[in-house]
């Protein structure tokens, strides 16, 4: 009788046991870290790399001759190096495009654990986790 009972017991307490198990999307949510950000740094933009001479100044009472022959965008920057320097801006931007369409796919997938349902400190952890993932993504750089 003793071990009818038991069994009774442990048949009612395995439901209990197995409902307090986290979700694998939440303990995932849990979890999460912030992928690191392979883009590195922002390239050096080619404006500093070199000094821009403006237009020669005339007499008032002279007709315009600089006007529109590119002299405002001449620079000690040969057109090599300003146009390696527009590929790696090019592909820089692209990286971090690619690295933040990511990041809210990767916040997406966090909102989303919460209809498991969550504990009141499960759910700060991944609001701060979802902060991360925010700073990171407004950051400029």
């Amino acid at each position: 009788m003793k071990a009818l009972r038991f069994y009774g017991f442990l048949i009612l307490l395995i439901p209990a046991i197995s409902m307090a198990e986290t979700h694998p999307n939440v303990q995932a949510a849990l979890d999460y870290q912030l992928p690191e950000n392979a883009c590195g740094a922002k390239p050096k933009s080619f404006e500093s790399a070199g000094e821009a001479i403006g237009t020669p100044i005339q007499a008032s009472s002279s007709s315009v001759i600089f006007e529109g022959s590119g002299a405002e965008e001449m620079s000690d920057v040969d057109g090599y190096t300003r146009k390696r320097l527009e590929r790696k801006m090019a592909r820089w931007k692209k990286c971090t495009k690619e690295y933040k369409s990511g990041l809210l796919e990767d916040m997406e997938e966090l909102k989303a654990c919460a209809q498991h349902g969550l504990t009141p400190e499960q759910a700060n952890i991944i609001l701060a986790n979802l902060a991360n993932i925010q700073q990171v993504y407004m950051a400029p750089e």
